[in-house]
């Protein structure tokens, strides 16, 4: 089986079945990765797939935007497909036969192979049954549209040898059947035609054949004024002679006699037609349901309500009904009772009498001598009766199979269940456009539909009824209204199919239908559950809601979502989360159950906090990716309602993860936080608290880092005087990382080194291992910096031994960089060993401002080594994009001053001059000292003498253009190198 499949809309495939890729930009870059198997794609032709030609569209950051979608990625991906990082850019590795684009050529070839046609014609049809649409429909790219090209051609060749084939094997009626699909596709096809008249003469129909010729003659002449070739006005000469065999019989054995084709009558009491609108994304779901009625008795299709069990159902019932001698049975319980459900099927069976047996004794009694296939429909409220029903019909029947609908299994003996899931996002927006389309055919696309359209189908978990009334009132709100409405799912999504069933004519119809079959315990529970943002294990459920012994009857009913894992964890729809929060807004013990969530959100902070400062950190940091909305929510309550400590709690994981992951969001957090407490209102003594200073010391971090040293240094300040008002001297440690940093950066690397020791005296009195290594770690930086590279030496050692005690990624890629860092201070070749290393450390745990300084070293040394400065200007390009994504000024301004110099080896003199009046302009840059100072010096030498008086007025545009349009314009020379 194929786990990637990108002929149709992209899928992925996991152990238990389909994989939600999550976003749309997530779903275009497993494709774009799967167009170019084996092949490494480059970040910036990884950029264009993902978000477009147009420059406007792309990130800012397009290297750490794709790397951040890698990673989540790779999180998905199983475990025989891998992406793996090539030196510029990543590439997917997995065999062909995993990927159904792959799969499909290497299975044509294999078929031209051989040479039995029957055998043939099968190997084909295995090929082409892996399309399901237009190959890579999420990518519009000038790179991808020859490889389309080439599978949609190879497609049609692969259609007329499996009809070549079938024709050799006498199968000239499906033969026919399939060109006469393919003309109709592609009427000007000659080849097509040719078989379809071949076909159509030997199954005896000859004055079709010529029809077929006619039509392509006609539309030959109208189209382009041509003729057909001379092969099919040959042909056509053969079929008017009657020279083609007609009747072309497959091959017997001499002792089998053939038997007449058994002639099933119609299936008369099959009374529900085939809906007429387009049926999506449930291919895998029909051709699973069908396979399981192969080899089972009973099958039941259970998902919650709106989740399209009725229209599944009602599709396998007409793909097998021909199966079944006696064809298909439809019973609809959905407006009855448990006292109603013999009477139905009695009623579809056309009983007029019941017997001595009984009513179920009568139904088994008829049904013992039909072949034949049973549907019963929306059977949950009945379910105690339905499965006597079924026990007994599969006891006494031996020919009668069942197909059920149901939101919970029937749990009868030799039940199989197919468990039906919402649409992954990319058949979600495929339904909703068909039905907005259909709602309002002539309707002028909103610009942004894409992203608005991906918007809603994520709030509505993909759930199909939810779409089809979503597309209804998309035409009377707009997108844009309907996403701002959809605060209240339940009010908003109505007005259904007049003929539906009342219970499917609105969201809260839906969800009340379900609702309304739950004893007390599951109420209670399913109402509480409301108050979680995700989905979460089943011990905070247990902590947070009380009683849980009802969790298993809620996944049973469909009403919560188990996802695999270890552990499990336990999520509701938003559609159901919203019609359990409208309960207990009015429910007393709303207020309390959210004081229990913020209690047990604080834990969960604590422990991932814990847990990332050891070797678990990759494993921590994906549990708080995990439940970031839960953390986020506990954190907006408890700015509102609860304690100060609570809120500086969870502040202080957001500040730590917003440093070090250059997360913008989080920095938001952290800001709340110390808001909150009063602490950025200008007031120290108000504030008076450790955690307090604590977050003030990541703030400033995180403000040196985006280049507001000034502010920085005014919140280390602020930091000091509020740990020395709560008599927690240890609790500026975090504080004096930042002027250390600051100081370093403005070249004081003396006084940097005095306050690092400070940093260092006071972590190892408060007994903080992690800010001791970092102390280390920045020592190490600064005397290599000053040129003490042995007293470097004796810094690194101890941060070796720390970073080892510690074992966390971040730790181990910081000692990693600090390593190289100081190698390439020296021009030790040794360098981009542990530069490269630093980057796989981190990039494990997600630390891309770890990964982003280790790999602007590798770049920059490289580039200032390389013998081709031409080439070299290329790898600029992703590291820019890295920092003023990030935010990062500091290390995008030193990223600068590295391409000066590369341009100046370049003669390039009067990019050289803008650059330099930007730089020296920019608030954001820090000063130049050490070699830098002297590199940037020359540089600036060489460009006055070659410029003379136009350097000044060069610096001065340079001076004028600000930050913004400073990186405008370095994108642009950057750029020019990659072309």
């Amino acid at each position: 089986m194929t786990v990637v499949n990108v002929l149709g809309p992209v899928m992925l495939r996991g152990p238990d079945g389909p994989v939600r890729l999550g976003s749309v930009r997530g779903r275009r870059l497993l494709a774009a990765l799967a167009a170019h198997l084996r092949t490494a794609v480059s970040i910036d032709l990884l950029a264009e797939l993902i978000w477009g030609v147009d420059p406007r569209d792309l990130p800012a950051d397009p290297a750490g935007a794709v790397h951040t979608h890698v990673a989540r990625l790779r999180r998905l991906l199983p475990a025989e497909v891998r992406i793996i990082t090539a030196p510029d850019g990543y590439l997917l590795a997995a065999d062909r036969a995993l990927v159904d684009s792959t799969a499909f050529v290497d299975r044509v070839s294999a078929a031209s192979q051989l040479r039995d046609p029957a055998e043939r014609a099968e190997l084909l049809a295995a090929a082409l049954a892996l399309w399901r649409g237009r190959p890579y429909p999420e990518l519009d790219h000038p790179s991808v549209h020859p490889e389309i090209a080439r599978l949609v051609e190879l497609r049609s060749s692969a259609i007329e040898q499996h009809a070549e084939a079938l024709l050799a094997a006498g199968r000239a009626g499906e033969a026919a059947a399939a060109m006469e699909a393919l003309t109709v596709a592609e009427p000007l096809r000659e080849s097509a035609v040719a078989l379809l008249m071949r076909a159509l003469a030997a199954t005896g129909r000859p004055g079709d054949a010529l029809a077929a010729y006619t039509r392509l003659r006609t539309r030959l002449a109208e189209e382009l004024g041509l003729d057909p070739g001379p092969q099919l006005q040959a042909l056509e000469q053969r079929v008017l002679r009657h020279e083609l065999p007609a009747h072309v019989a497959a091959p017997v054995a001499a002792t089998a006699p053939a038997a007449a084709p058994p002639v099933h009558p119609p299936p008369t009491s099959w009374q529900r037609a085939l809906p007429i609108s387009s049926f999506v994304g449930r291919d895998a779901d029909l051709r699973c349901t069908v396979e399981l009625l192969d080899r089972s008795r009973i099958v039941t299709l259970c998902g919650p309500g709106g989740v399209g069990k009725t229209r599944l159902a009602t599709h396998v019932a007409f793909e097998v009904a021909d199966g079944y001698r006696d064809g298909a049975l439809l019973v609809d319980l959905g407006e009855g009772g448990p006292d109603d459900v013999g009477s139905a099927v009695a009623s579809a069976l056309r009983l007029s009498e019941i017997g001595a047996g009984g009513l179920v004794g009568r139904v088994v009694e008829v049904l013992a001598v039909r072949e034949q296939l049973m549907l019963l429909d929306n059977c949950e409220h009945v379910a105690d009766e339905v499965a006597a029903l079924v026990e007994a019909i599969v006891a006494g029947a031996p020919k009668i199979r069942i197909l059920a609908t149901s939101r919970e299994p029937l749990r009868v003996d030799g039940e199989h269940v197919v468990r039906l899931t919402p649409l992954d996002l990319g058949f979600a927006r495929e339904l909703l456009l068909d039905r907005i389309r259909a709602a309002d055919p002539l309707a002028e696309p909103d610009p942004d539909q894409d992203e608005l359209v991906t918007a809603l189908c994520e709030r509505l978990d993909g759930l199909p009824l939810a779409l089809e009334l979503a597309a209804g009132r998309a035409v009377q709100l707009g997108l844009r209204g309907l996403l701002a409405a959809l605060d209240r799912p339940l009010e908003v999504l109505r007005g259904g199919r007049r003929t539906a069933a009342a219970r499917h004519r609105s969201l809260r119809d839906v969800v009340e239908w379900s609702y309304g079959m739950l004893d007390d315990d599951q109420r209670r529970l399913f109402d509480r559950l409301s108050v979680f943002a995700g989905p979460v294990e089943a011990a905070a459920i247990e902590v947070v809601c009380g009683e849980s012994a009802a969790l298993g009857d809620l996944v049973d009913r469909s009403l919560v979502v188990r996802q695999a894992g270890d552990p499990a964890r336990f999520g509701m729809l938003e559609t159901l989360r919203a019609f359990g929060r409208s309960r207990l807004a009015a429910d007393p013990e709303g207020t309390r159950l959210r004081e229990r969530h913020a209690a047990w959100a604080v834990r969960l902070a604590d422990e991932i906090a814990r847990a990332r400062c050891g070797p678990g950190e990759p494993a921590a940091v994906r549990r708080f990716d995990a439940h970031l909305a839960e953390l986020r929510r506990a954190h907006a309550w408890l700015i509102e309602n609860g304690p100060v400590e609570d809120v500086l709690r969870l502040g202080a994981l957001f500040g730590k993860l917003a440093f070090l992951r250059g997360r913008v969001d989080l920095v938001q957090l952290l800001e709340a936080s110390l808001r909150r407490a009063g602490a950025l209102q200008g007031g120290a003594a108000a504030a008076a608290h450790p955690l307090v200073a604590h977050l003030l010391g990541l703030l400033a971090a995180t403000c040196w880092q985006r280049g507001r040293l000034a502010e920085a240094e005014q919140l280390v300040e602020q930091a000091l005087a509020v740990a020395e008002a709560a008599q927690a001297p240890t609790a500026a440690c975090e504080a004096y990382q930042a002027p250390a940093n600051v100081l370093a950066f403005r070249g004081d690397l003396a006084e940097a080194a005095d306050v690092t020791r400070r940093t260092l005296e006071l972590a190892e009195r408060a007994g903080d291992v992690e800010a001791q290594f970092m102390a280390f770690a920045d020592l190490t930086l600064n005397s290599a910096y000053a040129g003490q590279d042995d007293l470097a030496g004796a810094y690194e050692d101890r941060a070796v031994a720390l970073a080892e005690r510690i074992g966390s990624p971040t730790a181990l890629g910081y000692l990693a960089y600090v390593r190289g860092e100081r190698r390439a201070e020296r021009g030790d070749p040794e360098a981009a060993h542990y530069l490269q290393a630093a980057i796989h450390a981190a990039e494990q745990a997600d630390c891309g401002f770890i990964a982003g300084i280790a790999r602007h070293t590798l770049l920059t040394s490289t580039a200032r080594s390389s013998t081709e400065p031409e080439a070299a200007l290329a790898v600029f390009a992703p590291l820019i994009d890295h920092w003023h994504g990030f935010g990062a000024w500091t290390q995008l301004w030193i990223a600068v001053r590295a391409l000066i110099e590369t341009l100046a080896r370049l003669d390039r003199h009067r990019d050289v001059a803008v650059l330099l009046g930007a730089l020296w302009a920019s608030p954001s840059a820090s000063p130049v000292f050490g070699p830098d100072a002297e590199r940037v010096r020359r540089v600036e030498t060489a460009a006055r003498e070659a410029l003379g008086e136009e350097f000044e007025q060069l610096r001065a545009r340079g001076a004028a253009l600000g930050d913004a349009g400073a990186v405008a314009l370095v994108r642009r020379l950057t750029r020019e190198g990659l072309d």
